[in-house]
């Protein structure tokens, strides 16, 4: 590996050497599962809404004030994990950022995953899931590390009023956008109900010409792609996983 200038500092006071012992490769082999556990677990939660929906053929969808509790309680926790974890990460590869950028780059992942997730949720998981692993690539194969000064640099900078800011307006933002989800899964199933109703189609015309866009690609479903696409718009089953 390159040697590593000391008297730069971005990259003083890390070295990563391949080469080592096997106790240099169980410790990074350690290190490496334990990040990647860290980064599946925020994607695998911030890729779905997050409110609990009961669902059923017979009734409309709907949340019991269980699950609203649950929402309200865990959705700051959850929004302060996807944002931390996702700071650390950038702040370790941000050789050229200052530490509001980065700030700015995490709340972007966050706030663009939490809209995806309550619209589209194979997007969102890419989103969610792509950044994270091509930046944990990035450091380990590409030798990204922004160096130990710094990182420490960028954290003790970081600008604490302007996350705890961010903070404040993602988790506002999730609230409505959750609410909007609901009334238009709520508005959804009369729809179809109504449709059924009257012996017409699931989807009308401009919702059968959406389905055809989002099969591009695909190829035809057990359907023609239409109610595949169209089951794909409700959104996991279960409104959390």
């Amino acid at each position: 590996m390159p040697a590593v200038d000391d008297t730069d500092p971005t990259t003083s006071g890390f070295t990563l050497d391949l080469a080592g012992g096997p106790s240099d490769v169980v410790f990074l082999a350690a290190g490496m599962a334990l990040f990647a556990a860290i980064l599946w677990l925020v994607y695998r939660t911030m890729q779905h809404p997050r409110l609990p929906v009961i669902r059923s053929d017979t009734a409309a969808p709907r949340a019991n004030w269980a699950g609203v509790l649950r929402y309200v309680v865990t959705i700051p926790i959850m929004m302060c994990f996807w944002l931390l974890a996702l700071f650390l990460l950038l702040s370790a590869a941000a050789i050229e950022r200052t530490a509001e950028e980065v700030v700015v780059a995490s709340v972007a992942i966050v706030g663009g995953a939490r809209l995806l997730a309550h619209t589209n949720e194979a997007i969102a998981h890419e989103l969610a899931k792509t950044v994270p692993i091509a930046i944990l690539g990035f450091l380990l194969i590409g030798g990204g590390f922004a160096g130990v000064e710094q990182f420490e640099q960028i954290l003790s900078t970081a600008p604490g009023d302007l996350m705890d800011s961010y903070l404040v307006a993602l988790i506002c933002f999730d609230v409505l956008l959750t609410a909007i989800w609901f009334v238009v899964l709520r508005l959804r199933w009369f729809r179809l109900q109504r449709r059924a109703a009257e012996d017409k189609p699931r989807l009308g015309p401009w919702g059968r010409l959406f389905a055809r866009l989002r099969r591009i690609g695909y190829g035809p479903g057990p359907h023609g792609g239409e109610e595949s696409a169209d089951a794909g718009m409700r959104g996991s089953p279960h409104g959390e996983t």
